[in-house]
């Protein structure tokens, strides 16, 4: 596997992480997110990964394009994979919360991975301003 697109030692408990910087979306087909944290021995609650939008990599939506959730097992390392279909073009950051009020998560890694479109000129046949029918 690939090194983690980013790590981080400790997540505070209720703590947010945010990725570093934002995946640029070229061309994008698909892309699969995953993550892996290692949970404290008082856990009692899951984290919650969020994926947000931007068309241009600076206004970003306030609501998350997609999510889904980390279920927490004390004192265990958990990994997760998730794939979404993804606007071609743009940008996507992600959110990690730890959903828990108890303890901390160590050890929290991310991978993503994007499948995208062959770069091909655009093509076109005729010329859409000639005019096919006489009045």
């Amino acid at each position: 596997m690939e090194p983690p697109w980013f790590t981080q030692a400790l997540v505070a408990v209720s703590g947010v992480v945010d990725s570093p910087g934002a995946i640029d979306l070229i061309r994008a087909r698909s892309l699969s997110i995953t993550v892996e944290v290692t949970f404290g021995g008082s856990i009692d609650a899951d984290t919650d990964v969020e994926l947000f939008y931007s068309a241009d990599g600076n206004h970003w939506d306030t609501y998350a394009y997609a999510s889904f959730a980390i279920t927490f097992d004390v004192s265990e390392t958990e990994q997760i994979t998730k794939f979404f279909e993804v606007p071609e073009h743009g940008f996507m950051r992600i959110k990690i919360t730890n959903g828990s009020s108890a303890d901390t998560l160590t050890n929290l890694k991310a991978w993503y991975s994007m499948d995208s479109w062959v770069e091909r000129e655009a093509k076109s046949h005729g010329d859409i301003s000639t005019k096919l029918i006489e009045d």
